[in-house]
């Protein structure tokens, strides 16, 4: 391989590094974002109503809970951040629309971004969204 190949390949897998890289940052600041949302909610709501939601979301998460998300594994995670943001959109969905107006916007700008990061967000969510509402619906109350 000339000199100019290998170059060439070394700067196509660092561009390709540091996508990845932002990519994963990205995931991180909404995940964290998301968690300030959370936690600006909790005082008014009571999340044990919500426990059966909370229950799916943890089954993805590893060493830790939604509640409490820990550790670069879960916050830098697709599929933590699809589930993180339809939990508080199941919680704002069954709570007074009135009260949380500017949370359900930003809620929505989340997902939006969300669904920008790559085509493959918006079908996670939608498939996460069946099968949490399936999985609420099947506990028994």
């Amino acid at each position: 391989m000339s000199h100019v190949n290998k170059h060439l390949a070394r700067t196509l897998e660092q561009q390709h590094k540091r996508s990845v890289r932002g990519l994963f940052l990205k995931i991180q600041d909404l995940n964290n974002k998301c968690t300030l949302l959370r936690k600006r909610l909790e005082p008014h709501i009571d999340m044990t109503v919500y426990q059966n939601a909370i229950d799916y979301v943890n089954e993805f998460i590893s060493h830790t809970t939604i509640l409490n998300l820990k550790f670069i594994t879960n916050t830098q995670n697709l599929e933590v951040l699809v589930l993180h943001t339809l939990l508080l959109s199941y919680v704002l969905e069954n709570e007074d629309p009135r009260s949380f107006e500017y949370e359900q916007k930003l809620l929505h700008e989340y997902i939006q971004e969300i669904f920008d990061l790559n085509e493959h967000a918006k079908t996670l969510f939608i498939n996460h969204q069946e099968k949490m509402l399936y999985y609420i619906q099947s506990q028994p109350t």
